[in-house]
């Protein structure tokens, strides 16, 4: 009991003149206002709480395509944060996949609300994508196809027959609040020259010669430049991460910090000055966008909502490019009259690894 209020000797609770408010200290129930101890429905309410708790730590997780996901692993849809991005992707595809696919146990659904809340908002994304194919369910699956090689992140089969792919973006409501839509690889054939060449010549070369790092033959660097950890520049991607401070890597050590400064200014300058001296094929970027995104829709999610978007292949028909080298981009005008930034950018360190385009 608070001191708010006194006890006579028979143990009877008064109020003193003061009229201070009288509060228990086990369950701050308010005398003064009416209230009773509040303790016995509080046990009553942990007891539930921990038989929920129990329950949830007895649960069997789930094995699908290598990766274990438990309930709380529902989490991930929240989560936000760039360095884990692509893990995160694979466990918010996989348990999306394994919604449909009715692979996820019904206690799940049972003990968690957010779980309960994604399959129900999945049923309802489907119900709306078939109203538009114009097609009735009587049974599903879900394929995963991400991964580099494709450009979209399920297929939907619907009745063993119809086919649906599925390019799931997560913290967007509508596809212009993403990021990227797309980021074809190999930058180059889209553009007037060999941005690799032009770097591994004018830029790459200096930089290795002036940190005592191992340079690669040109037909060595232009056959792996392309691959996320290229072996022939091991050292190289090594050093830069030791000398990032964002990175699990870092070392503190100068010399590594100062790699990694030099290597982000020698990228950022010769993607400035490559802008400025070449233009993009816009016909061959225009026959790669359209190829990668006629028939697809988007599955988007934020804040516990998926939504559905198609496409108007009119996005993607580009009709003018103009340059933005201060930025590292190109801009794209398209026949919807929608613009389109086109980053020239580094995926795995700058200046060392994965040359890409960032389209947004």
């Amino acid at each position: 009991m608070s001191t708010e209020q006194e006890i006579d000797k028979t143990g009877v609770i008064f109020q003193p003149k003061s009229k201070k408010k009288l509060i228990l200290i086990c369950c701050r129930a308010k005398l003064w206002k009416g209230e009773k101890c509040k303790c016995k429905k509080i046990k009553t309410i942990q007891k539930y709480i921990r038989k929920w708790q129990e329950n949830k730590n007895n649960l069997e997780p789930i094995s699908y395509r290598g990766d274990k996901i438990n309930i709380n692993d529902i989490n991930v849809f929240a989560y936000k944060n760039r360095s884990k991005n692509d893990s995160y992707n694979k466990k918010r595809e996989n348990i999306i996949a394994c919604i449909i696919n009715n692979i996820i146990s019904e206690q799940y659904y049972k003990l968690s609300p957010r779980w309960y809340n994604l399959k129900n908002e999945i049923r309802i994304f489907i119900k709306e994508l078939c109203k538009k194919k114009g097609i009735c369910i009587d049974n599903i699956e879900c394929i995963p196809k991400a991964g580099r090689c494709h450009h979209y992140d399920f297929k939907i089969i619907i009745n063993n027959s119809e086919e649906i792919i599925l390019e799931f973006k997560c913290n967007a409501s509508c596809v212009n609040d993403t990021p990227q839509f797309v980021s074809p690889m190999k930058p180059s054939q889209y553009l007037e020259s060999s941005y690799e060449k032009y770097y591994y010549n004018n830029y790459f070369s200096h930089l290795v010669y002036e940190y005592n790092l191992p340079l690669p033959t040109e037909e060595e660097y232009l056959k792996y430049i392309h691959s996320t950890n290229p072996t022939c520049l091991k050292n190289h991607q090594e050093k830069y991460y030791r000398g990032c401070k964002k990175s699990s890597k870092y070392s503190g050590e100068e010399n590594d910090i100062k790699f990694y400064e030099s290597s982000k200014k020698t990228s950022r300058d010769s993607i400035m000055n490559f802008i400025s001296k070449y233009d993009i094929d816009k016909d061959k970027l225009t026959k790669y966008l359209l190829d990668t995104q006629k028939n697809k829709f988007y599955m988007l999610y934020k804040d516990g909502k998926l939504y559905l978007e198609t496409i108007n292949l009119n996005d993607y028909i580009i009709t003018e490019i103009t340059k933005d080298p201060e930025k590292n981009r190109y801009i794209a005008k398209t026949k919807s009259d929608r613009n389109l930034n086109i980053l020239l950018r580094w995926k795995n360190g700058n200046g060392i690894a994965f040359p890409s385009f960032q389209i947004s």
